[in-house]
């Protein structure tokens, strides 16, 4: 049932977006290409002859907000004028409303205490959605992440003359979704698609449509605040009478079709039961992706969906996290997990990590790079293993992996120029609108 209706929506959005040919046909994509860059030249252009230039980073949601540091330094900077804008997330077609405008609520509560500039992209007095176009009259773009998972206002299409930018909040690690991550409309549209490591950059380049001509290295954004040494983490967990030891639990959404990937429905139970087990000795903190609450709306329904994730926030040693989460990264000792793009994301910690597995033949899906990740995982097929991870790795210190990832993280994850990305994106727009 998940698959059909999955099906629908994608015919959904291909109506919504105006966008079979585009899509169906490499030829007419390419012509709607070098007609944007038209436009994107001559605006770039225009950037010369103003004294402040306006930024706005459309915010989906704050798990997937890559841009904190990088909003900082634009709004320390003479040159630019940044406003957060919150658009809607997971617009589908057999998706929650209700829950999108939660998503929103709980978005635009996080933009107020960073005390971003922003401001929401629904309008509550007219009902009605924002044409940010005309509000703010933006010069420059960044888009929180490439899919048509928003209101068709906030999507590259509507921002083809402008200069527009975006950072992946995910590796590109698998053979079997280099399409859906590096070789979509926004991908091939953007002026500037900044990439963590120079294997992206080739992987980009012999994937996409323009071969990654907009491609540049600037090393990962979203983890920049696991590199900086200088970075001191707020502590996100619970208060317990004693110290202990700290686990993040976090399944990935595809439980229905597709990658099936996670392993939640199998584990569900079980996690809860491991903090009940453990409570003397471990805190755990349940990270879901963001879209899990979807689909559970769909399978099981609101009211079990919420009762299960009210029962992470009621144990004393249990939480939940649901947006960003750089913090609970570096005041963590380890993570248990089936998601893709943490697979290199929590690597920056160095600490040691769990994969569950849920397929064996998903050795066979990841890319080199990939591969070479996912090697710096612990795996777990079943329960048992799970609990031998706690045991031995967490609990007793055994951790027999811990130089291998530290030797991964200096070879492929730190800049090897010391310089942070989100200084060198500044540069680069900085050099531009001189």
């Amino acid at each position: 049932m998940q698959t059909f209706l999955s099906k629908i929506d994608a015919v959904y959005k291909f109506i919504l977006f105006g966008d079979f040919f585009r899509v169906i046909f490499p030829c007419v994509m390419l012509r709607y290409i070098r007609k944007t860059r038209i436009k994107q030249q001559c605006t770039l252009n225009s950037l010369k002859d103003k004294s402040s230039i306006t930024v706005i980073f459309l915010m989906q949601n704050t798990a997937v907000w890559k841009y904190d540091l990088l909003y900082k330094k634009m709004a320390e900077s003479k040159y630019f004028k940044p406003v957060v804008v919150i658009c809607p997330y997971n617009v589908h077609l057999y998706y929650s409303r209700a829950e999108c405008m939660n998503v929103m609520k709980q978005t635009e509560e996080y933009a107020k205490i960073k005390g971003y500039n922003y401001i929401s992209a629904y309008d509550t007095v007219q009902k009605k959605w924002i044409d940010v176009r005309k509000t703010i009259k933006p010069d420059i773009v960044f888009f929180t992440k490439p899919y048509k998972d928003t209101n068709s206002k906030y999507y590259i299409y509507k921002f083809r003359d402008k200069i527009t930018c975006y950072i992946p909040y995910g590796t590109e690690l698998l053979n079997t979704t280099l399409r859906l991550t590096c070789n979509l409309p926004l991908h091939n549209l953007l002026y500037h698609y900044f990439v963590e490591t120079e294997y992206n950059k080739n992987i980009i380049k012999n994937n996409s449509l323009i071969k990654g001509r907009n491609v540049m290295v600037v090393s990962s954004l979203g983890s920049e605040c696991l590199m900086d040494r200088t970075y001191i983490p707020k502590d996100v967990w619970k208060i317990q009478n004693k110290c202990k030891k700290r686990i993040i639990w976090s399944p990935h959404h595809t439980i229905d079709y597709m990658f099936n990937f996670s392993s939640f429905l199998l584990y569900c139970e079980t996690m809860l039961s491991f903090a009940e087990n453990y409570k003397d000795e471990i805190q755990f903190t349940f990270k879901p992706h963001p879209v899990l609450k979807f689909k559970l709306i769909n399978i099981w329904g609101k009211q079990k969906t919420d009762e299960y994730y009210n029962r992470w926030q009621e144990m004393s040693n249990t939480q939940i996290a649901e947006g960003d989460y750089n913090d609970l990264f570096l005041t963590s000792d380890a993570m248990i997990h089936d998601s893709v793009s943490f697979t290199v994301e929590y690597l920056h910690t160095c600490k040691p990590v769990l994969f569950l597995v849920r397929r064996e033949n998903i050795i066979n899906e990841w890319t080199d790079f990939g591969l070479q990740a996912f090697n710096q995982h612990y795996h777990a097929n079943n329960e048992q293993e799970i609990e031998n991870f706690i045991n031995q790795v967490v609990l007793a210190g055994n951790d027999s992996k811990a130089l291998d990832r530290k030797a991964f993280f200096n070879e492929y994850l730190y800049p090897q120029d010391g310089i942070m990305p989100s200084e060198k994106i500044l540069k680069i727009l900085e050099n531009e609108a001189k």
